[in-house]
């Protein structure tokens, strides 16, 4: 092959004068007559060509680099996968030994709340990767029918944010991922305390059928004594009257609450997305242990903890960068490209090829359009701050609250179990020995049956407020068991 310095028209004439300024000694004609393979010419066109796109390339996998606050999200993720929906039991047949643990297992895995969240908490960490990367190039070919100084040419282009948008973009992304973390937190607390308010509700009911079936019975007893001294002269009818009037007025209290075990099992059933059965099985609950509350430490963990300020710091933080994105949009965005033609050869033989090089940019002209999205960004960044704000007072309002109800329902649950219930059934006892040896009459000893019965309704009342208050307690606070009292096996965060 000749060298460039020399008089190359006269020994390839199919080279462009173009040619004659290239400090190279290939011949780049896409024909044979210099005695090169027209592979050769078009494979340094493609050389000529490539540049710009390993460019690109480098630009696009430069970008593709996870941040230090996505890798912490994708561990969180995999982490909650992993511990939620591959290892965590809960597929087994709740029976009477079942007891509140057994219940949130099955509520945690099957629950179509908490997986719509955790779907959407998997969305948001996919839209992380399309906000950092490229606009896809273009790629184009023309091919001319009657242009005779060209015959076709293809060409490919980019184009580029400016400087920083990308980044912004990803930040926003990340932030947005965990807002949606934050948001699975929130619906997995929204879930156990649903799942406890609905499991001793249950248990209540259950409770309340035994007493109230029990004191039936009782009552039966009496109306068969009054019955047999009726007979014989000693109890007027007037008594075995009352005695019946009675005894028809706690059936019908046993028959209602016979009646809503079924709508109670169906909200179990439902929170627990199992299948529909006849009837759950009553529960088996327990007590939790001794609570130890303070309501000034609880108050300062609600900043810290709670998973809707979370979201709401998390919604703050992508309303700020989508400010500065905002104020991004008076920077031109710009295109890199590169062009390769095919056009006759100078003496009407063979064919002759070159390669073009384009830059555009984006002229942000309409700078009203952009101040409005300015402002937008503002206008939504305070807005989620004085939501976050009225949040953050809603819930130590709630907090104080549940503060009261749990003390309250302590101090009921200690006063009737240490001293009202026992001294209500001693109460009984005398009243049942005295109308037996006709000492008193008939209505003492329905009083103080009814007193025992209201009295032993009002202590499981109390306990079943106290389970209720201490997980609504730590619902607000973020942290289950925040007040020690609760013993059931919550499912921890991660």
């Amino acid at each position: 092959m000749k060298s460039m310095n020399q008089d190359v028209t006269t020994d390839c004439p199919q080279v462009r004068t173009l040619h004659k300024y290239r400090d190279t000694t290939e011949c780049l004609c896409v024909h044979d007559a210099c005695g090169d393979s027209p592979e050769k010419g078009i494979l340094s066109s493609y050389v000529a060509l490539g540049w710009p796109v390993l460019a690109f390339a480098l630009v696009i996998g430069l970008t593709g680099c996870a941040s230090v606050s996505e890798k912490a999200l994708h561990n969180a993720y995999s982490e909650t996968a992993h511990n939620t929906y591959e290892t965590t039991g809960g597929g087994e047949l709740l029976d009477a030994n079942s007891g509140l643990d057994d219940y949130l297992k099955q509520a945690l895995v099957h629950s179509p709340l908490l997986r719509s969240a955790f779907e959407r908490w998997e969305a948001a960490m996919e839209r992380i990767p399309q906000a950092r990367s490229l606009e896809d190039p273009s790629l184009s070919f023309e091919y001319f029918t009657e242009q005779r100084n060209l015959r076709y040419q293809a060409g490919l282009a980019q184009m580029f944010p400016a400087f920083g948008k990308v980044g912004l973009r990803d930040t926003r992304a990340v932030a947005e991922a965990d807002a949606a973390m934050h948001e699975f937190e929130e619906k997995r607390f929204m879930l156990h305390d649903r799942v406890v308010r609905a499991f001793y509700e249950y248990h209540y009911l259950h409770r309340a059928t035994e007493v109230t079936d029990e004191n039936l019975r009782l009552l039966a007893g009496v109306e068969n004594v009054l019955a047999t001294r009726y007979k014989t002269g000693l109890a007027a009818f007037a008594e075995l009257i009352k005695v019946q009037l009675e005894k028809d007025r706690l059936a019908n209290e046993l028959t209602t609450l016979q009646s809503e075990r079924g709508p109670r099992s169906a909200e179990l059933v439902a929170l627990l997305n199992i299948p529909a059965r006849e009837m759950l099985p009553w529960p088996k609950a327990t007590p939790s242990g001794k609570s130890v509350i303070d309501e000034a430490v609880l108050a300062g963990m609600i900043g810290d903890l709670n998973p809707e300020l979370k979201v709401a710091d998390a919604t703050i933080a992508a309303g700020e960068i989508r400010e500065k994105l905002a104020r991004k949009s008076f920077l031109p965005d710009f295109t890199l490209g590169a062009n390769w033609m095919v056009m006759p050869g100078a003496d009407g033989r063979g064919n002759e090829s070159d390669v073009s090089l384009m830059a555009g940019i984006t002229v942000p002209l309409w700078w009203g359009k952009h101040n409005s999205e300015i402002r937008e960004a503002e206008a939504m960044e305070r807005a989620a701050t004085n939501d976050r704000d009225d949040r953050r007072n809603m819930l130590k309002s709630d907090l104080t609250m549940a503060v009261f109800k749990c003390r309250d329902a302590e101090r009921r649950t200690d006063l009737l179990t240490t001293s009202l219930v026992p001294k209500a059934t001693q109460a009984l006892q005398v009243a049942g020995q005295e109308f037996s040896s006709g000492q008193t009459d008939f209505m003492t000893l329905i009083d103080a049956q009814r007193t025992l019965l209201e009295l032993r309704l009002e202590a499981e009342r109390a306990m079943v407020d106290r389970e209720v208050a201490i997980t609504e307690i730590g619902s607000l606070v973020g942290k289950y068991g925040a007040v020690g009292g609760d013993s059931s096996m919550r499912v921890e965060q991660k």
